[in-house]
């Protein structure tokens, strides 16, 4: 599942640079008491930063934001709510992930209103933190049985499909690969449900790091190969 608590770090401000209110809302975030903060359903926070996942004027502002629900997700005991009418977060997590895809009516049946009948123009995300931190988001979603239940029910895995297709990074991709794997998997064993809190044995984690450690070598020589290789020539230029 990756990280196992909300204390992973966003992206910083440049140095000498004070956040902007989203970033260093994500960056309080990660405390346990700022997310009891947020998530007080009184206080219907969290509902007024789901229209900012698509926020067009700055990327910095987006990924506080989806920082910020992203570590939110981390408190399982929330997420039935957070998955339920009151915030119903999860189309908000995926709209920014989907593209101009025709889906067969069949298909879009199964999506939540706000994702059928996107327009031909529909652009994803640019920006892949802020891809990859959505993805993340969902994956916490799923670490309860019904909070799988309810990200299946509502179609996420089409949207997944789609954007596996279309994603151009590796480690955004890897990250998708994981969650589709989630949805379409078998059901944990009983005891285990929860995946937050499933006890790893050590010599098993230690097997999941080397795999981690392997994968970012893997994407990091895939990105070290694109920046090495050459641009096409346009048709007719001289080499140089």
């Amino acid at each position: 599942m990756g990280a196992r608590d909300g204390s992973q770090q966003g992206r910083g401000p440049p140095p000498g640079k004070a956040p902007e209110g989203p970033q260093l809302l994500s960056n309080l975030s990660q405390r346990p008491a700022a997310r009891a903060f947020l998530l007080d359903r009184d206080r219907c926070v969290v509902q007024r930063l789901l229209p900012l996942t698509q926020y067009p004027d700055s990327t910095v502002r987006r990924g506080g934001v989806v920082g910020t629900l992203r570590n939110c997700c981390f408190e399982h005991r929330h997420h039935e709510w957070l998955l339920g009418p009151e915030v119903d977060i999860l189309p908000f997590l995926l709209l920014p992930l989907a593209g101009p895809e025709d889906f067969s009516e069949e298909e879009m049946e199964r999506l939540p209103v706000d994702l059928q009948y996107l327009p031909p123009d529909k652009q994803r995300e640019p920006d892949a933190d802020i891809r990859k931190m959505l993805i993340e988001a969902i994956m916490l979603l799923t670490a309860t049985a019904p909070g799988r239940q309810q990200v299946r029910d509502q179609g996420a895995y089409l949207i997944l499909r789609e954007l596996h297709n279309w994603e151009p990074e590796s480690d955004v991709r890897g990250t998708c690969e994981k969650l589709i794997q989630v949805l379409i998997g078998d059901e944990p064993e009983r005891g285990m449900e929860n995946l937050l809190e499933v006890q790893v044995p050590e010599d098993v984690e230690r097997q999941l790091q080397e795999l981690d450690r392997q994968e970012q070598e893997q994407c990091l020589r895939e990105q070290q190969e694109r920046e090495l290789s050459p641009e096409p020539q346009a048709e007719g230029a001289a080499p140089t």
